[in-house]
């Protein structure tokens, strides 16, 4: 069974939630530098803390399942150009090409809309997809 790429109306959405997510993830990341700092923490120690803890997250969830949390809401999986899992290469590989052509700005995603095969420019280079799950049929047994 052959799967199709994901619509951008789907990523989108997707998009939104893990936004939702992040906002969360930078907010525990400057409580921890704080922490950290025993008080007002330095401007480079929260970077750095918001950096690791939001990559990791990209990163973790591509390699374990290809979903963050807003693509499993909305059936997507993020897999190679032959539709295997990303190793853990191509998932850093896809995170670091995504923060180059600021894909985190959400404009990137217009470029999937100009291609014939929904792939952003940030999929192209990496050489990954976005494809939708089948949705599971229930037995009715």
């Amino acid at each position: 069974m052959k799967i199709g790429n994901a619509s951008i109306w789907k990523r989108l959405l997707a998009y939104v939630y893990d936004a939702l997510i992040v906002t969360a993830l930078i907010l525990i990341a400057g409580l921890v530098a704080s922490v950290l700092a025993q008080g007002e923490a330095p401007a480079w120690l929260t970077q750095i803390l918001i950096l690791i803890t939001v990559s990791s997250y990209f990163w973790w969830s591509w390699c374990k399942g290809g979903k963050t949390a807003g693509m499993q809401a909305w059936r997507l999986r993020v897999v190679d150009m032959y539709g295997e899992p990303l190793t853990h290469y191509g998932a850093l590989k896809r995170l670091i090409l995504c923060v180059v052509t600021l894909a985190p700005s959400g404009l990137m995603l217009l470029t999937g809309w100009l291609s014939p095969s929904k792939q952003t420019l940030y999929d192209y280079l990496s050489k990954t997809r976005v494809v939708t799950d089948p949705k599971i049929q229930k037995s009715t047994q």
